[in-house]
């Protein structure tokens, strides 16, 4: 219900893109892109997330646990997010009329609709002979050379493209000037939809795939994408056998295609018949799906992981502007080069992630790969609904990664509704005995929510910088899943849960995303400033899981001037945090040079906990100074509840001249409503008012960032606490 609320009160963002493009070329996938990602894709935890526990829940015991985890509105450059503004650009639904090549660089044009691919594409309507636009991108990619644009005119591009052999500089780009969105699209439009009445439906319907080579029994269906009248949405598979089962706890009886009811949005695959059901009663109404925008994706996460967008080694400075990346039947694009740029796109709706920056085997110079102003949404549909195909513990791929990447830069992309984690600047990758470390990435200006397990994660990473980003979530939505699932298993509803509604920011070292042996604990030099993070009930996290050399702390880190804001209701089996140091039982703490300065944390209810130390030696080496802990909650040590006091006490170093105190933010309410009342939260409302205690009250800062979240120049003295100054 919230993923799909949240989808269709934005709506409007879609600016004409999807809904008015026309049908495109049909093409399956290129024998390069099948094989293309069975290098370093295809190993154990290399797959846009780190492949350790990732635990990041709130259980006070600590340990692993069982599972891991258009047009514009105000300023030019700000689109209103259901109503909700931004003081910087980011995504907003337009289709930019990218400009042609300079010279002396060539500028070919496709159109999927009117064009040929004999004709030589050097004018977007036909002149003359073979003077014309082509029909593929492909064709265009063929013909093109390093320096050239190419121009995708709006409408539905059906391929699967390989980038081995093309060589940039290389703009691919939306040619818009009024003909829509260009759609690439990795999925299958079947023969004919016919009805399925059996059990007395109406909106349920059925199709065959035995004429579809892509789905075979080794890969069945993943999922399926429709875009109607009620917005654009990935129908929900029943659960028939493929959901984990939590220890003993019984799991909800599985379903067929008599279980389908009208307007449920549920689909159902008979493999053995080769036949696909599916309700379209929630999308389309009493529409026909086969005069309709639909997609079914193929299953390839156990044969080859096959992207929409393969950018192997060697073929990267590659610039694509203003196109929509959806329903690939793993990422939309998977890349392994550098320099490559992703400007105002659209990546949504694919079986695996959205955008995937990995390194190759023996490949440790991966750098300068840039996604801005891009929206990334509804990807993973593997985990749909969500702990679907037993994604419980651990290895799902990310929204947005980037892989053992250097001088990465994500800037004002709108990341949400992912089943993996949103936002990943992660890994360690290894070559000839020298390791690569994810080292000197950026992630600015973004906003992020929703998302699974971790909504911004950051793991074994160095100098890395997290800056003036908008991170939320809205309370936990138990329809995301299956129907009764957390009231039969008790193990979903308590563990495995928790992972619906994700830790705002991590800072981890797991050995699962480091190919080292053993793993090392690299994470060092972060620097977390003037962002918001707000909702939700777990704010910020770090930890180790188990590396066997250096052991995790927060070494020479800088977090400092951000809002938490916990929100929404308890987690049943979990406790609510707004920084989690560390997991009970761990490692010695080994943090040193490290600052946790000018921060809010404000909660809503005595059982949340401020902060939470994972054992009673953690203190030394961290700064922890100058912040303003607002609301009735408590400290925690180990698994001891603690007064602000007695914390202190316990903590001689820390906290000497923080406060608790109400911080007077003019509305922390906002941040626990639901998606019904607030698909988009209003950053403002996370401002201390007049007369606050934040004011004036925290240490300068002015030698290392001397603006807020909003980019407002900061008074010199007296320094503000939280994101947002006066």
């Amino acid at each position: 219900m919230r993923l799909a609320l949240v989808m269709a009160l934005l709506a409007a963002c879609e600016a004409g893109n999807a809904r008015n493009a026309r049908p495109g070329a049909d093409g399956g996938p290129s024998a390069d892109a099948a094989r293309g990602s069975s290098g370093s894709d295809a190993r154990s935890g290399v797959d846009g997330g780190a492949g350790g526990a990732r635990d990041g829940g709130g259980a006070r015991d600590g340990g692993a646990g069982t599972g891991g985890t258009a047009g514009s509105g105000g300023e030019p450059g700000m689109f209103p997010w259901a109503g909700v503004s931004f003081p910087w650009p980011t995504f907003d639904g337009t289709t930019p009329d990218v400009p042609i090549a300079a010279a002396p660089g060539r500028t070919f044009y496709v159109d999927p609709a009117s064009g040929d691919d004999a004709w030589d594409g050097s004018s977007y309507t036909f002149v003359s002979a073979a003077r014309g636009p082509k029909k593929s991108l492909s064709a265009a990619l063929w013909a093109g050379r390093a320096g050239d644009t190419i121009l995708l005119g709006g409408g539905i591009y059906r391929e699967t493209l390989a980038f081995n052999g093309v060589t940039g500089p290389l703009t691919i780009g939306s040619y818009g000037r009024g003909t829509g969105a260009p759609i690439l699209d990795g999925g299958i439009q079947p023969g004919t939809w016919t009805r399925y009445t059996a059990e007395g439906q109406t909106t349920v319907w059925q199709t065959s795939t035995a004429g579809l080579s892509r789905i075979t029994s080794a890969r069945p269906v993943l999922g399926i994408y429709v875009n109607g009248a009620a917005g654009e949405q990935a129908l929900r598979e029943v659960i028939h056998g493929q959901v984990t089962r939590y220890e003993s706890d019984p799991l909800p009886p599985s379903q067929t295609q008599a279980q389908i009811t009208d307007h449920s949005n549920k689909w159902y695959f008979d493999a053995a018949a080769k036949v696909l059901y599916a309700d379209f009663g929630g999308t389309l109404g009493a529409g026909d799906p086969n005069r309709a925008d639909v997609s079914i994706l193929p299953n390839t996460r156990d044969t080859g992981h096959e992207p929409l967008i393969l950018l192997p080694q060697g073929h990267g400075r590659l610039t694509f502007v203003g196109l929509t990346i959806r329903c690939a039947s793993w990422h939309g694009v998977y890349a392994e080069s550098s320099g490559n740029t992703f400007d105002r796109c659209d990546v949504k709706f694919n079986g695996g992630g959205g955008i995937f920056f990995a390194a190759g085997e023996n490949d440790v110079s991966v750098t300068d790969n840039t996604v801005k102003r891009t929206r990334v949404w509804m990807n993973v549909l593997d985990n749909w609904p969500r702990f679907n195909n037993g994604n419980t513990g651990g290895g799902w791929p990310g929204g947005l990664s980037w892989y053992s990447q250097s001088s990465a830069l994500a800037l004002g992309n709108v990341v949400y509704g992912n089943g993996g984690e949103g936002l990943i600047l992660w890994g360690t990758n290894s070559s000839a005995g020298s390791a690569h470390v994810s080292m000197n990435n950026a992630a600015r200006e973004n906003v992020i929510f929703d998302n699974w397990s971790v909504n911004l994660y950051l793991d074994n990473t160095q100098n890395a910088t997290i800056e003036q980003n908008f991170v939320f979530d809205h309370p936990r939505d138990e329809t995301q899943t299956f129907d009764g699932l957390f009231a039969l298993s008790n193990g979903y509803a308590t563990d495995f849960g928790k992972r619906i509604t994700p830790v705002n920011i991590s800072l981890a070292d797991e050995p699962g995303s480091s190919f080292e042996s053993p793993g090392h604990a690299h994470l060092a030099g972060i620097t977390v400033v003037n962002n918001i993070f707000a909702g939700g009930v777990f704010g910020f996290i770090d930890y180790d899981d188990g590396t066997a050399v250096e052991v995790h702390g927060l070494k020479d880190c800088l977090v400092a001037n951000n809002t938490w804001i916990l929100g929404g209701a308890p987690i049943p089996g979990q406790s609510s945090y707004g920084w989690r140091h560390l997991f009970a039982g761990a490692n010695p703490d080994a943090s040193t040079g490290s600052f946790l300065q000018n921060n809010i944390i404000a909660v809503s209810s005595p059982g949340d906990d401020f902060v939470v130390t994972g054992n009673r030696d953690a203190g030394p080496g961290i700064d922890d100074d100058y912040n303003l802990y607002s609301g009735p909650g408590e400290w925690v040590v180990d698994t001891t509840s603690q007064s602000f006091a007695d914390w202190k006490a316990a903590h001689p170093t820390w906290d000497a001249h923080s406060l608790h105190a109400d911080a007077m933010l003019e509305d922390a309410a906002e941040f626990s409503k639901p998606a019904t009342a607030r698909p988009v939260y209003d950053w403002a409302k996370a401002r201390p008012g007049a007369g606050s205690p934040a004011r004036g009250a925290g240490v300068n800062q002015s030698s290392r960032y001397r603006t807020d979240f909003t980019g407002r120049a900061r008074a010199d003295a007296p320094y503000d606490l939280g994101a947002l100054s006066r």
